[in-house]
């Protein structure tokens, strides 16, 4: 699902890229001159759930973000065909607004994305930014419809700020780092001063700082408090696969002589063990809750880490 890229940017870094659709799902999409809202009437809302039970032995492919509902702490993932949270009984997935999700990220009260829209959609492809609320009931553009898919999105999850890497060019934009201060609908250049020969394999955005964001790859992890305009060294010489925060610490896994997870706070840091993977399995997806841990990997595993302990919600994208 990441792999590497040589940027064809002055900063001739390393990115590693999330894997793209098969087929983007909405080739012919009727354009809007105005910003689309999907929505669900409330009333619909009571009075049914519009989560299905994913059959037992059901695949579940193409995973492209992870994390936990603000609610009720649920595990929710974003793939090729939508959302899908993980309940007492097994797996559930959301029967509207089936997109291909891309770059979700979980904020406060919903979640950003990127991507491209289900057949049959009234949204442009690609998606560009768009919010959502309600658990994905409820959908909003907030820019680029029509113009940028963003695999590499991070989102500061009380601050809001998006940290972004744009592959293609738009009508206005050029392929760069962006950062946007307003909640997705405006997007300014990011000068990334102090990267150069820093290989950058993802983006990660402060949860609660809106200045504070961190690069991370081959080569280490640095951070910046101006938005993305300079940045120091913060993690030297241990190469980083992929990260996640929740404030006051940042979560990361590493590759030493296998791969290791590292919680780093103030007062030091703490390695976990990591489940049993897979033979090939890469480590893809990672969100962090206090003390709880979600992780998946490139053969569409899901893996819960709570009360000292891993537990398997999905292997090897087969629905338990």
């Amino acid at each position: 699902m990441k792999k590497k890229l040589i940027l064809p940017t002055l900063l001739a870094t390393v990115f590693l890229t999330a894997c793209g659709p098969d087929t983007p799902p909405n080739d012919t999409a009727t354009e809007q001159e105005t910003p689309v809202v999907e929505t669900e009437q409330k009333a619909q809302q009571d009075e049914a759930d519009n989560w299905t039970r994913v059959e037992t032995d059901a695949a579940i492919t193409h995973i492209h973000g992870a994390g936990f509902w603000q609610d009720d702490a649920r595990p929710v993932v974003a793939t090729h065909h939508g959302l899908m949270e993980y309940r007492d009984d097994g797996w559930y997935e959301l029967m509207s607004n089936r997109h291909d999700y891309m770059g979700f990220e979980l904020v406060e009260d919903g979640f950003y994305a990127s991507g491209h829209p289900e057949r049959q959609s009234a949204f442009k492809n690609p998606l560009g930014v768009v919010r959502g609320t309600d658990r994905g009931e409820t959908l909003e553009v907030r820019s680029l419809e029509g113009e940028a898919d963003f695999h590499h999105m991070s989102a500061g999850y009380t601050s809001e700020s998006l940290y972004v890497y744009l592959e293609e060019p738009t009508s206005e934009l050029r392929p760069g780092f962006y950062r946007s201060l307003d909640k997705g609908e405006t997007f300014e250049p990011m000068k990334m001063e102090g990267t150069a020969r820093h290989g950058i394999a993802g983006l990660l955005a402060d949860a609660t700082e809106p200045l504070r964001m961190y690069v991370y790859g081959p080569n280490g992890m640095l951070v910046s408090d101006d938005g993305g305009d300079t940045f120091d060294t913060l993690i030297s010489g241990e190469h980083i696969f992929l990260a996640a925060t929740d404030g006051p610490t940042i979560a990361y896994v590493r590759d030493a002589s296998d791969y290791e997870l590292v919680l780093r706070q103030d007062e030091g840091e703490t390695v976990l063990p990591l489940p049993n993977l897979e033979a090939d399995a890469v480590p893809i997806e990672l969100a962090i809750e206090e003390e709880r841990l979600l992780l998946a990997t490139s053969d569409n595993s899901v893996y819960l880490f709570e009360d000292g302990n891993w537990s398997v919600l999905l292997q090897a994208g087969v629905a338990k």
